[in-house]
């Protein structure tokens, strides 16, 4: 080959590679956002231009893509240290700010064999990171290390299966407005700072060192949801006044269930609740307080969304406290009850106290029951059963605002000829509003 062909061919190469980095910079932007991010990575050695494109690149994330990607056909050492040098280089490469951080640790990934793995937290800390985001399905959890509270800029923290371990001198996060938390453990005291407005703790333990988070005398929480969590204290529920939504799930967590709050005082706190959701467990063993009457002491006059878990079934006890919060939700519009309305497996709810339920639901108390604002009802795993019937009959008869009504039935209705028999006895019901929808699904 001459020497004019071989120097054609390099200014080819070259006015091509040129093409590239000329590309405009929200060009760029685009094309690193549809690559995957150890791809994108790769583009900081085509240029200069490049670089800086990718430096400014202000989210990283580590998914599920990603990990395939680096363990395929490896073994666990291989799988460590391969997924360790990525990462690493590639916030190496990354000079600029991190607003977003992103990692998704699959099951089969030992995480806890990654040295490395506090050192990405320590550089992103000083990346400015505003919200960080760490999903562990591993069955090890991991110990946050303490660079995470040095994380000044942060505002909103999401774990999984993690272990939150403060220093003594941490005084709270400066900017954290929403924590979301599923099996972390909290090892010591703590506080996510002044500002924060939402916070979610699934199946969490140690929560009895969120004390202080709930100490402060102008609380800004707007959403709080426990779920499954150990070491709840009541009192927290005293400082809450301007919370929206609640959500509150007992199931699994024997010791929250000591010394339980009546249901007038824990909501009594909250005027300003708009959507709650509790579960079985949580009715159950709530002090009776008012719900053994028709209406709670404090009328829930900002209440329009109602969740109810009722796994298991329906009983005397848990019927009185569902229709109490009913009658004292003047605004209620939504109200959504899963799975399991049928009576006939809960312990104590054999044909006489399935009667007695019925009769209560009969009673003088509730035939002029007015649901004036209730427009959608969702109820879940219906069997056919005659406190379901007369429950939904209440409801119909009630409700002259109602849109629709959305029953989905259980997979333990014995066929289609049962089916067809409950489906007729529904449809048959008489309605407050003549424009209510009667939608009859099977369950998912």
């Amino acid at each position: 080959m001459d020497y004019d062909t071989k120097r054609g061919q390099l200014d080819t190469g070259s006015r091509a590679v040129d093409r590239i980095s000329n590309l405009p910079v929200n060009l760029k932007d685009l094309i690193l956002e549809r690559l995957p991010l150890h791809d994108a990575a790769r583009t900081a050695v085509l240029s200069k231009s490049w670089r800086n494109v990718w430096e400014m690149q202000p989210v990283l994330v580590f998914d599920n893509v990603f990990f395939s990607r680096m363990v395929s056909g490896k073994d666990e050492q291989g799988q460590v240290s391969n997924v360790s040098r990525t990462i690493s280089n590639i916030l190496l490469l990354h000079d600029g700010p991190v607003s977003r951080f992103h990692l998704s640790v699959p099951l089969e990934f030992p995480l806890h064999k990654c040295l490395d793995a506090d050192l990405w937290i320590k550089r992103i800390s000083k990346s400015g990171i505003r919200i960080l985001e760490l999903s562990n399905e591993t069955r090890v959890p991991y110990t946050m290390p303490s660079y995470l509270f040095s994380c000044l800029e942060l505002t909103h923290l999401t774990l999984e299966n993690c272990i939150l371990n403060p220093p003594g001198r941490f005084g709270g996060f400066r900017n954290l407005i929403e924590v979301t938390l599923s099996r972390v453990e909290i090892a010591a005291n703590m506080s996510f700072g002044t500002r924060l407005k939402r916070i979610t703790l699934d199946g969490c333990t140690g929560i009895k060192h969120l004390g202080c988070q709930f100490n402060y005398q102008h609380n800004l929480i707007r959403e709080l949801v426990i779920i499954s969590s150990e070491g709840i204290d009541w009192r927290w529920f005293a400082t809450t006044k301007k919370v929206h939504f609640l959500g509150l799930s007992l199931e699994g967590s024997s010791n929250s269930r000591k010394n339980i709050t009546d249901l007038d005082k824990l909501l009594g706190n909250m005027p300003n609740i708009e959507e709650l959701f509790l579960d079985k467990f949580f009715l159950r063993f709530l002090k009776p307080g008012a719900s053994l009457s028709n209406r709670l002491t404090t009328t829930l006059v900002n209440l329009k969304t109602l969740l109810l878990s009722c796994a298991g079934g329906w009983d005397w006890v848990i019927i009185q406290r569902i229709l109490c919060l009913i009658r004292s939700s003047p605004k209620l519009k939504k109200l959504h009850i899963w799975p399991e309305l049928g009576v006939d497996r809960v312990h104590g709810t054999d044909s006489m106290a399935a009667s007695r339920v019925e009769q209560y639901m009969l009673s003088p108390n509730f035939g002029n029951m007015i649901l004036d604002q209730l427009e959608t009802v969702h109820l879940e795993e219906v069997k056919g059963s005659r406190c379901e019937l007369h429950f939904i009959k209440l409801l119909l008869a009630s409700s002259p605002a109602l849109r629709w009504m959305k029953i989905s039935k259980s997979n333990t209705i014995g066929g289609p000829r049962e089916e067809l028999r409950i489906l007729g006895e529904v449809t048959r019901l008489p309605r407050g509003s003549a424009t209510a929808e009667l939608i009859w699904t099977s369950a998912l």
